[in-house]
């Protein structure tokens, strides 16, 4: 307003002079007072502007101020417990495991899927495995997997955990794969190769053992120089149809397992592990049947390139005492296996291993596997395998007839959707 006020006076003042300019003594140069005045009119201008973004930067200032005064009070809001229910439910997921295969061998015993094939010379969707994991409460979680195959639906396990109990204990119970060598806790999906090796096969079935129990895992002192020890061991309601048959509803078998492990530099660790499970075989009228193995572990790992390169060494050594009422059969085998990353995607992995029948020692298969895996992202992967079985063996006691050698390829897609991928379990 003052800025006007003075605009004003100065143009009524250069109107005064104009019109007296006759009069007025030729000393004073009117020109120049129009200069400054447009000037002055011109500092005037400027001045108004600064004025003007002073204060849009004022206003906006402050309305930054009044929505961060509003997203505090936002958060600060209740919200009752009906809203937080989704939060309690578990994590959810389901993998799908299909595969084909063609064998040089169009028999029954390889062809059909049974109790040491997964069939081939067709199309097979192996598993469809659904997922629920939770925590219960601060102490304890829960955990269920659902195997779905074209003869129906069964529990692959479903038990709770309780954690971090006084002197290093945890406990589990339910149905569960017990701690027993390298791979028995591995879901098939999650093998380094497509199926396990043919030593746990025919002592275990194609797809490990387990059964309804109770579990207690002790964090040990460091034994003999390791970097960390452990001890599990496992009560279960054992029932495979190999080793461990029963007719009965009730069939214990007790399980150790102990672990060493060392670190052996940032990139790289090696463990060792011995395993033993005791229980009767009623197939073989109520005798008693004992297998121990010696696991040996090697993983290389660099942290910096861990998403490019690794290499994984695994080997472990059978030794089977069933008694029968022929007398006792000691039977032995061993497989050594390999998983080496190539690059982000690319994966390569060979096996070689031997078996004795558990029932029959001069009978036995040797096996060779090298597959190929290609991981198009980490929820989907494909995987080609050639596999060649020896065999030396005349009869099976779940089927009639020799069990042929054979050559073997599989192509196997798996995927995932949840949080339950395809990592080692």
């Amino acid at each position: 307003m003052k800025y006007s006020i003075i605009i004003f006076f100065l143009i009524f003042s250069c109107a005064l002079i104009h019109a007296q300019e006759k009069t007025i003594p030729d000393t004073i140069d009117v020109r120049e007072l129009l200069k400054r005045i447009e000037k002055l009119e011109a500092v005037v201008e400027e001045k108004e502007k600064e004025d003007e973004l002073a204060r849009l930067l004022e206003d906006a200032e402050m309305l930054s101020e009044k929505q961060k005064s509003e997203e505090i009070d936002i958060s600060k809001k209740f919200y009752t417990g009906v809203r937080q229910q989704q939060g309690l439910n578990p994590n959810l997921s389901v993998l799908g495991d299909f595969f084909g295969s063609i064998s040089s061998e169009d028999d029954e015993i390889t062809s059909e899927p049974g109790e040491r094939t997964h069939g081939s010379n067709g199309l097979f969707m192996r598993s469809l495995e659904m997922s629920f994991v939770a925590p219960l409460d601060p102490f304890a979680r829960g955990k269920a997997f659902l195997d779905i195959t074209e003869d129906g639906v069964s529990i692959e396990e479903a038990y709770m955990e309780i954690l971090n109990l006084p002197l290093n204990i945890s406990l589990k119970g339910g149905v569960f794969f017990p701690e027993f060598g390298l791979l028995n806790r591995h879901h098939t999906h999650a093998l380094p190769q497509f199926d396990r090796p043919r030593a746990c096969v025919n002592y275990f079935g194609l797809d490990g053992f387990n059964g309804m129990g109770a579990a207690v895992n002790i964090l040990l002192p460091r034994i003999l120089f390791a970097d960390a020890s452990s001890f599990d061991f496992s009560v279960i309601n054992i029932n495979d149809n190999l080793s461990y048959s029963s007719d009965k509803s009730v069939n214990i078998a007790y399980v150790g397992h102990w672990k060493n492990y060392y670190d052996i530099s940032a990139s790289s660790y090696f463990e060792y592990v011995l395993s033993a499970i005791a229980g009767r075989n009623d197939e073989t009228d109520g005798t008693n049947n004992y297998i121990g193995s010696l696991g040996l572990h090697y993983k290389w790992e660099p942290p910096e390139t861990s998403k490019y390169k690794s290499f994984d060494w695994k080997t472990e050594l059978y030794y089977g005492y069933n008694e029968t009422p022929s007398g006792t059969v000691r039977s032995k085998g061993f497989y050594s296996l390999f998983h080496r990353k190539l690059n982000a995607r690319m994966w390569i992995g060979g096996r070689i291993g031997y078996s004795e029948m558990p029932y029959d020692k001069s009978q036995y298969e040797w096996d060779y596997t090298l597959n190929f895996d290609f991981w198009q992202s980490e929820f989907v992967f494909y995987r080609i395998q050639y596999q060649y079985n020896s065999r030396n063996i005349t009869y099976l006691p779940e089927e009639a007839g020799s069990y042929p050698s054979n050559h073997t390829v599989v192509i196997q897609f798996s995927w995932a959707m949840g949080p339950h991928k395809h990592e080692a379990y």
